[in-house]
C-alpha cells in the first residue's frame, strides 16, 4: 500500500518537473520540439514492456515520459 502511494506521488511530481524545465530552456524549445516525439512512443513502449519484467525499470521510464511530455505539451 505504501509503495503504490509512494508511485504515485512520484508520478505526479514528473509534471511539475517538466513544466519547469521548459521554462528554464526556452531557447532549445526549436531543438527538443524535432526530437521529443519519437523519444514519446519510445519511452511508453519500454515502459508498457517494463511492467510485466521489473516495476522499478517501469517506474523510471514512466517517470522520464511524464517529464518529457509535459516538457514537450508545456507553453
Amino acid at each position: 500500500m505504501l509503495k503504490t502511494i509512494l508511485f504515485i506521488i512520484i508520478l505526479i511530481v514528473a509534471i511539475p518537473i517538466g513544466k519547469l524545465l521548459a521554462k528554464l530552456t526556452k531557447d532549445e524549445k526549436p531543438i527538443y520540439k524535432k526530437y521529443f516525439p519519437p523519444m514519446l512512443w519510445i519511452l511508453a513502449i519500454a515502459a508498457a514492456i517494463s511492467y510485466t519484467l521489473n516495476i522499478t525499470a517501469a517506474l523510471t521510464l514512466s517517470f522520464i515520459f511524464l517529464i518529457i511530455l509535459s516538457w514537450y505539451k508545456a507553453k
